[in-house]
This record gives structure tokens, C-alpha cells and sequence, in this order.
């Protein structure tokens, strides 16, 4: 199968299942408001500062953030893909979008450029109606996510491109001013790790989580640009099998392993032998299995509270994919650590 195999399938409807038998779309997780939803003005300004008026527009489905984000065809026959948010949207959905994308366009700028990210070509800022807006445009990447589950010979693309990049973006370039990986985990894990304590009454296992998480940041340190939100989700793979990055909008500085081992989550739910692709590659292969261990511990620790959160009006599956990867990463874990499956006796 090649990279550009599936291309003709109803890509859009692969799905994951939770133990419960609840079956959870991967492909069409997000409500976005479509191009005729943004204001004239908005409209008028992406126009002009792209040089033609838009004909066609496609919305992506993809992703667990309410903000827009369209491919837009242009009468001048090309293709943009643009991302907006503005702050009514930061105030009907609770939290600052506007300013995660503002974040984004920073971090892009400066960056270095072969990051596997679509190029940014441009961005605004404006305001209509008394609400600031951030519009970044990037070039247009024919290209699709991972299928699900995963294929072999994508999943080895995706590995591939992540071991290519841990170079690149190591170290990162000093005005970038990132958090370090401890900071980041460390931020609010004495909450987390009581609302774990206070969702799940197997307290053998809670104490398991807490010790592990507690221990992740010695492990997790380093000196490379973590992209820490890849996921299945946030890949596109081209026609040509080049493998492309999206949303850089959470980079912290960590360990270069951290960001394969998060790909390698969904591939485990999905059924392949993941610890056997840890032990070859060159990422993972000398990297200590204790600090695996407690990535995946103090990943629980913001599964398992989110999961319970309410379920957020732009982001109808976000609970139930949480769900998914934590049982997924409990299982992943548990079989590391020698315990059975819960369930097993």
C-alpha cells in the first residue's frame, strides 16, 4: 500500500471504538463556523489580501478547537487554507482561541522554516463589530490524515518524519521563549492527580498514576522543540508521501522521544505492536523504559479528569476521545508495568 492508497475511501468516516461499544468519529470531531458564516468585513479583508475572491471553500472536520478553518479556493485558481478566531469566539466557547492562534503565528515565526508545518503566507489582524480578529493564511497541502486504524507503511512515514525533525529543531532558537516539558506537566498536577484520585476508587492504581507522574519531568527533560498535540489528527500525509505537521500552537522544550511516543498511542488502540517500533527505533531505543512509563502516567493524569468535564458545544466527541485514550494509555501501561488488564485476574 502506498502512501497515497485510500485516497478515494471514505476516509472522513473512520471511527475508534471505547470498551463501552461507543463508537467515536476521528474524522469529523470539530463544528467550525464555514466561510459564509464570518462577518462581511472579515470576508472582504481575507479577499482583498489574498487578490482574489473566493469561489469554493471546504471545512475541516478535523481537530477538537471551534475555530475557523477552511481550505478556500480562489477565482484566480489557487488554494489557501486559512484559520480565524476572534474574540466573540473566545467568549462564546470560554476560553482565548483568538490568542492560542496569535500564539501560533508566533511560534511559526520563528520556528526554523522545515519544521514539516505548511508555510504560513500571511496573517491579519482587524476588528469588525468591536471584536478583535486573527487570521493566519498557510499554503495548501493536498494532502489527508493517517487512515484509522493505522496502516503500517503511513504509520512508518509518520515515525520517519518525526526522527527526521528532532535535528532540526534541536536546540530551539532562543527568542522563542518556550516552556520546559517540567513546567508544562508540573502546572496544576496536584489538582489533576486529586480529581483522579476523587474519578477512580482503585487506589492501588491511583497511587501507580501519582508516583510515575510525579517522576515524569526528571525523565522528560531536553533540549528539542516537542510539538506535544500530535496526534493522528494534527497529520496530513500528501499525495507524494511527504508528511506534514499541523497546529504548533503548545511546543514546549523536551526530550525528542516525547513526541513519538504520543503518535504511538492511537497506534496501540488501534492494535500494533508499538513497544517492539520503541525498542528499534533510533528515537526510543536507548531511552530508559521507566521515563515511557511515566509519560504515559502523567498523561492519564489530564485524561481521566477531562474525560468527565462537560461536553463543550464546538467539540461534541472531545469527551469520548479522551475516554479512549485513556483506556488506551491505562492498557498501554499496565501491560509495561506487568499488571494485567483490568478486567484480568
Amino acid at each position: 500500500m502506498n502512501a497515497a492508497c485510500d485516497r478515494d475511501s471514505p476516509w472522513d468516516l473512520d471511527e475508534v471504538r471505547l470498551s463501552t461499544g461507543v463508537v467515536v468519529p476521528v474524522r469529523a470531531t470539530a463544528r467550525r463556523r464555514r466561510w459564509r458564516d464570518l462577518p462581511d468585513g472579515v470576508r472582504r479583508a481575507v479577499e482583498v489580501r489574498a487578490g482574489s475572491p473566493v469561489i469554493g471553500d471546504w471545512s475541516a472536520g478535523t481537530g477538537f478547537t471551534p475555530g475557523f478553518a477552511s481550505r478556500l479556493d480562489l477565482a484566480n485558481g489557487e488554494r489557501i487554507f486559512v484559520k480565524a478566531a476572534s474574540t466573540s469566539d473566545d467568549a462564546l466557547h470560554g476560553w482565548p482561541m483568538s490568542d492560542a492562534y496569535r500564539e501560533e503565528h508566533r511560534k511559526l515565526t520563528l520556528l526554523p522554516q522545515d519544521i514539516g508545518a505548511p508555510p504560513l503566507l500571511w496573517d491579519l489582524s482587524l476588528e469588525d463589530d468591536g471584536h478583535r480578529w486573527i487570521v493566519l493564511c498557510f499554503s495548501y497541502v493536498d494532502g489527508r490524515p493517517p487512515r484509522r486504524p493505522w496502516r503500517q507503511q503511513q504509520l512508518t512515514l509518520v515515525l520517519d518524519r518525526i526522527e527526521q525533525l528532532a535535528d532540526v529543531l534541536t536546540p530551539p532558537p532562543p527568542e522563542l521563549v518556550l516552556k520546559d516539558v517540567a513546567d508544562h506537566l508540573n502546572e496544576r498536577l496536584d489538582q489533576r492527580l486529586d480529581r483522579v484520585r476523587a474519578q477512580d476508587g482503585r487506589k492501588g492504581w491511583v497511587n501507580t498514576i501519582g508516583h510515575l507522574a510525579r517522576q515524569a519531568p526528571r525523565h522528560l527533560r531536553g533540549s528539542t522543540v516537542v510539538h506535544m498535540d500530535l496526534r493522528d489528527d494534527n497529520v496530513l500525509i500528501g499525495a507524494d508521501g511527504r508528511v506534514w505537521f499541523v497546529d504548533w500552537n503548545w511546543p514546549v522544550v523536551g526530550a525528542p522521544w516525547i513526541d513519538l511516543v504520543c503518535i504511538l498511542l492511537s497506534a496501540r488502540g488501534d492494535g500494533l505492536d508499538v513497544d517492539a517500533l520503541l525498542a528499534t527505533h533510533p528515537l526510543t531505543a536507548d531511552v530508559d523504559p521507566e521515563a515511557i512509563n511515566c509519560l504515559l502516567a502523567v498523561l492519564l493524569s489530564f485524561w481521566i479528569p477531562g474525560m468527565h468535564d462537560d461536553v463543550p458545544h464546538g467539540s461534541p466527541h472531545l469527551r469520548d476521545h479522551q475516554a479512549w485514550y485513556a483506556e488506551v494509555t491505562e492498557d498501554w501501561l499496565r501491560h509495561r508495568l506487568g499488571l494485567p488488564s483490568e478486567g484480568q485476574h
